[in-house]
């Protein structure tokens, strides 16, 4: 029945027979529709064995395409969750057999050959993410012209239809979608019109923190400067993820700000704005104005006004050195470890005995110090205490582990006791754990760990079995493209010392609930669609749900090349077709950079790797993506049990 259908014919003989068998036969008369647009509950893959059918809109009638024997259709119902875009009815007679849409998904994991012809159909054939192409194309083509044209791109995002952008193709006001962008771009983006992207800082503006006013970016680790009224510096991060990050932020907050001034085009509102009239009722609803002001909190009059006023006439340049000699932010970055490594073990890296063993950690600058932090254990049941006798929030929420109710409280306990703070940074000093305060524009902390010295205190997260020897490196999260040059400085810094390397992080996820775990298995690159095993992985995942309460889910992770370049046909695709469990955007890149190094022979090839993510967000749930905020109960304990895990296992 299937021998001769692309792709059912590469299933295995055993598989087709028993799909035979489970399938539906149908007989449809001419002129039939038997297929309906609209449709959302009908998710059947079609056969076609003998006659003609033809595509059909319809709304008006007319046939659009037609499909001989031997062909299948109707399969982007199950694989993209959707809708039926379009109707099908009998030309001729016609018999067919149709799959079952839940049937058709569980092919794609019993057969990885049947899932890669699938694949390669309809990315390549029918064009599933022509519109994702498209748009990077036209960014690269654009960002090597040295000026980005945000209206050339603006179609292009508005036809890639971004999952977190629901308001992206209508008129609708996406106030979600509009805070995700606000919160990652410059403060003052209302009253900006230039925006200079550079990855070095020219020679005449070289101390820009003593010649420019600072731009806050909530959301965003970003260096920006206001060099005048209405233009800013952006010191953007190696590699082209930072870019696109900034400018599919920009293209999403054009849309929106253009969406609110159509509602505001009367001389009354504007007078309103000017002089902050309170009283007067602006053209929103009342559900729109309270999230427009929790946008902008403070003075949302005045903001409304600038985006009245503004019309988006953007300028982006961007500024790359071909022949720069001067160090760049990475190699700045890595000359600041080897001071801080020589400061802690008294010699630089390239002495340090061979036999040292070196872990290098990927995860944030908080996690790790806490849970090997003596002065965190001394005093737990102390911030506990205050946390209980404030009557803290965090503590009406269920923590399964109470220590992580403690991490939890550490940031307000600071607030409320600075002196105590100033004391932990001097015990962990004492103990071993030097935290370098300057980033080289990089925005990757470093925090070093002498195991050695940190042994002598005896006092740990009470969850970490074991304490590794050696030394730990642990870095702030990288940006995309960025962790290929960290990493690379890295490897080229401690070489076949490094005995293994942890990456851990927040990540989207194409299954479960936010709180969840992510034990990577592989990584594909989504730009070409790279497939890479993690080679030596020693994830325990075991022993990672001994750990938690939370669910651990295996198997690839995507590696995007932006947040909101994501839409939901994209996300179903990598989640049926290649079983991705979850999105990122850095693992490819520190992945290819290690495997490039063990072919060279300049880390050693039994390397122990681990990648492990928890999740923040579910770009397929609108009610649980990136524009909701990660309650502590929920990022927290997945963050420390990761933590506990890669501690773990380094010490084995």
């Amino acid at each position: 029945m299937f021998t001769n259908v692309i792709p059912f014919c590469y299933l295995p003989e055993a598989t087709r027979s028993a799909l035979a068998g489970e399938v539906q036969h149908h007989q449809i008369e001419p002129g039939v529709v038997f297929l309906h647009q609209g449709d959302a509950q009908d998710q059947r893959v079609y056969v076609l064995l003998e006659g003609l059918v033809e595509v059909v809109d319809e709304s008006s009638g007319k046939g659009t395409s037609r499909i001989g024997a031997g062909h299948y259709f109707g399969e982007r119902a199950a694989l993209f969750s959707e809708p039926r875009a379009l109707g099908v009815r009998a030309v001729e007679r016609s018999r067919l057999v149709s799959i079952e849409g839940a049937r058709f998904l569980a092919l794609f994991r019993e057969s990885a050959v049947f899932a890669q012809g699938m694949g390669n159909i309809l990315r390549h054939k029918q064009g599933v993410f022509v519109a994702f192409d498209r748009f990077m194309a036209e960014m690269l083509r654009t960002l090597s012209s040295g000026d980005i044209a945000i209206e050339r791109l603006l179609p292009l995002y508005r036809d890639l239809a971004p999952a977190l952008h629901r308001g992206a193709t209508d008129d609708e006001i996406d106030t979600s979608a509009l805070l995700y962008a606000v919160r990652r771009l410059p403060q003052n983006v209302t009253r900006c019109f230039a925006y200079y992207l550079t990855e070095s800082l020219p020679h005449h503006q070289s101390r820009p923190d003593e010649m420019f006013t600072s731009v806050e970016t909530a959301a965003r680790r970003r260096a920006v400067y206001e060099l005048l009224p209405g233009k800013n510096m952006v010191l953007i991060r190696d590699g082209i993820s930072d870019v696109v990050d900034f400018v599919t932020c920009l293209c999403l907050y054009v849309i929106e700000a253009r969406k609110l001034r159509r509602r505001m085009v009367d001389l009354r509102v504007l007078d309103a704005l000017t002089t902050r009239d309170e009283s007067y009722p602006l053209p929103f609803e009342a559900a729109e104005l309270s999230e427009i002001r929790g946008i902008w909190p403070r003075d949302t009059l005045g903001r409304l006004r600038d985006v009245l006023l503004h019309h988006e006439d953007l300028r982006v340049s961007v500024f790359r050195h071909l022949d720069n000699y001067n160090s760049a932010h990475a190699e700045r970055w890595t000359n600041q470890l080897i001071r801080a490594t020589t400061e802690l073990l008294g010699t630089e890296p390239a002495l340090l005995p061979g036999e040292l063993p070196v872990h290098i950690i990927s995860s944030n600058t908080h996690s790790v110090p806490n849970c090997l932090s003596p002065w965190v254990a001394q005093h737990r049941a102390a911030i506990l205490g205050w946390g209980a006798d404030t009557n803290h929030p965090l503590l009406r929420e269920h923590w399964q582990h109470e220590t992580d109710c403690c991490y939890a409280l550490l940031r307000d306990y600071f607030r409320a006791h600075p002196e105590a703070l100033a004391a932990r940074l001097a015990s962990d000093h004492e103990y071993g754990i030097l935290t370098l305060t300057e980033t080289a524009f990089t925005g990757i902390g470093v925090q070093l760990v002498d195991t050695v010295r940190l042994a002598a205190a005896e006092a740990l997260d009470p969850l970490v079995s074991g304490l590794p020897r050696g030394l730990l490196v642990n870095i702030d999260y990288a940006f995309g493209q960025q962790a290929e040059h960290i990493i690379a400085c890295l490897i080229s810094l401690f070489s076949h010392r490094i005995r293994s390397v942890n990456v851990t992080g927040k990540a989207g996820s194409l299954v479960g609930k936010r709180g969840d775990i992510l034990a990577t298995t592989a990584f594909i690159e989504q730009h070409q669609d790279l497939f890479q095993p993690v080679p030596n992985n020693a994830l325990d995942v075991d022993h990672l749900r001994t750990l938690t309460d939370r669910a651990v889910h295996q198997g690839p992770v995507l590696t995007v090349a932006g947040t909101l370049l994501q839409n939901r046909r994209m996300l179903h695709f990598n989640r049926q077709v290649w079983g991705c469990v979850g999105l990122e955007m850095e693992g490819t890149y520190y992945l290819s950079q290690i495997i490039e190094s063990m072919n060279r022979g300049v880390l050693s090839d039994d390397v122990i790797l681990r990648f492990v993510y928890y999740v923040s967000d579910l770009p397929l749930d609108h009610e649980s993506n990136l524009s909701g905020a990660l309650q502590a109960n929920e990022g927290i304990p997945a963050l420390y049990a990761v933590t506990r895990e890669i501690l773990s296992g380094v010490a084995k």
